[in-house]
């Protein structure tokens, strides 16, 4: 995983996708809505069965609601880096750093911080494994209160 989590971003995106492509296809051979059992659906297309119960749109919109929070963390990690940006242009000019956009900064880096275990959460729900955590140095350190860029 990358500093920001671009890889696992990336990662993420194509599980969700492929959820959302595998939402309509045959379904598991024991759907408890249409109580089909394994002797059943063996003689049907090689073990599976087309479902029409609540599982498919059900997966459609964990993706959509994932999607939304991918979208929220990608947001939250470009106002921060375009803060950046613009705080170290500021920096090599010689110029004070503008106050709105310092703050900008770490309110974005904050955010970011503490979402990006959130993303692997979801990740991992969609069979994302990591050997390191987060914590043990992977990512941004997590800012404490009052922290700032000057």
């Amino acid at each position: 995983m990358t500093a920001q989590g671009g890889d696992l971003l990336a990662w993420l995106e194509s599980a969700i996708t492929k959820a959302e492509a595998d939402a309509d296809r045959w379904h598991d051979a024991e759907c408890s809505f249409h109580e089909t059992t394994l002797i059943d659906v063996t003689v049907l297309q090689g073990g599976a069965t087309l479902c029409d119960c609540e599982g498919p749109a059900s997966v459609r919109r964990r993706c959509a609601a994932d999607r939304k929070a991918l979208s929220f963390y990608s947001e939250t990690v470009a106002i921060r880096d375009r803060s950046a940006a613009t705080l170290r242009a500021g920096q090599e000019r010689g110029s004070e750093p503008d106050r709105r956009v310092l703050d900008d900064w770490n309110r974005a880096n904050r955010e970011a911080a503490h979402m990006l275990p959130l993303i692997q959460l979801l990740a991992e729900g969609y069979g994302w494994a990591e050997e390191t955590s987060l914590a043990d140095g992977q990512g941004q350190t997590p800012p404490t209160e009052g922290d700032r860029m000057t």
